[in-house]
């Protein structure tokens, strides 16, 4: 993975850093300057994070717009509604031990610090202070974690940076399995054909996809009722194979980052509002509604209908 914006200037209030990798992890992130009312936060923020969703294209325009998202979102004066869903959050866990690791990282500091992993506050709340940020990361937290050199214990270690961006939760926390009965009769009332292509497949080969990604999902996923009607099984649901699926996700996820919705291999159109995702939050279905990948077959339909009216 190659870089090319370190020690470059974005704006009066920005600079990127260099692009480190979490040590045994897939996550990436970006060293910024972030300056916020004559104060400076040495940070970094996530590139590319596993449990959160996040791949942000190394283009300047996609890696341009993240960071100045993040700069918004990291500005102090949104610490105290950050602090108060958090401990909405918390309160409906069982998991001292983790929220003591969780505590020591945030800190009483109105901009978080990176924190010496040997020596810092996370060890000193719990011993098994790295197993205990792994689940953080899955329950939705973003940790940089970077090898520096400790001035309080003089160690080359592991140092952690918890970065107050709003919490995303990993899939496998929010998604709930379909009850196999009601596959059966997804399966029954679809289509078996992958709608991206209509390409038929045989039923082993083809996935239930929610058109409303899990990534955009915020309290969890509707129930899926066994006597769902025909109609809100095709309101709902769609097949694809697992590499059409994938391909949705990367676009969904990306999306979710930048605010950008997926084209079809190049075809920028849609059937209701433009490139832009417009939804009220994070978690407003309607923002979805237009483009191809929300529901493929809708859109291809409408498609069709543009292009004979031309």
């Amino acid at each position: 993975m190659s870089f090319t914006f370190e020690n470059k200037r974005i704006s009066a209030d920005i600079i990127t850093g260099s692009l480190f990798q979490i040590p045994r992890m897939q996550d990436w992130y970006i060293g910024v300057t972030f300056r916020y009312h004559a104060t400076a936060w040495n940070g970094a923020v996530p590139i590319v994070s596993k449990y959160q969703g996040i791949n942000v294209p190394l283009t300047e325009e996609d890696v341009l717009a993240w960071v100045n998202y993040c700069h918004q979102e990291l500005d102090s004066r949104k610490n105290t509604i950050w602090q108060r869903t958090q401990s909405s959050y918390w309160e409906n866990k069982k998991a001292f031990a983790t929220q003591a690791v969780f505590d020591a990282l945030n800190g009483e500091d109105i901009l978080t610090k990176w924190l010496c992993r040997r020596c810092g506050p996370a060890p000193k709340s719990n011993p098994q202070s790295g197993a205990r940020i792994r689940d953080l990361r899955k329950w939705g937290y973003s940790i940089a974690t970077k090898v520096l050199s400790c001035e309080t214990c003089g160690c080359k270690t592991h140092f952690d940076l918890l970065v107050r961006l709003p919490r995303q939760a990993a899939d496998n926390e929010k998604r709930s399995s379909l009850n196999e009965s009601l596959k059966k009769r997804i399966k029954e009332v679809l289509p078996l054909k992958d709608v991206c292509f209509d390409e038929p497949h045989p039923d082993s080969q083809l996935v239930i996809d929610h058109k409303f990604p899990s990534s955009r999902w915020v309290v969890g996923e509707t129930i899926n009722a066994v006597t769902m009607t025909q109609d809100e099984i095709r309101h709902k649901f769609q097949l694809l194979t697992q590499q059409t699926n994938s391909q949705k996700e990367r676009y969904c996820k990306r999306c979710v980052s930048l605010g950008i919705r997926g084209d079809f291999f190049g075809i920028k159109w849609f059937h209701s509002g433009d490139e832009q995702w417009r939804g009220s939050s994070k978690a407003d279905e309607n923002g979805c509604v237009g483009c191809c990948w929300y529901d493929l077959e809708e859109w291809k339909m409408k498609f069709n209908e543009h292009l004979a009216s031309l």
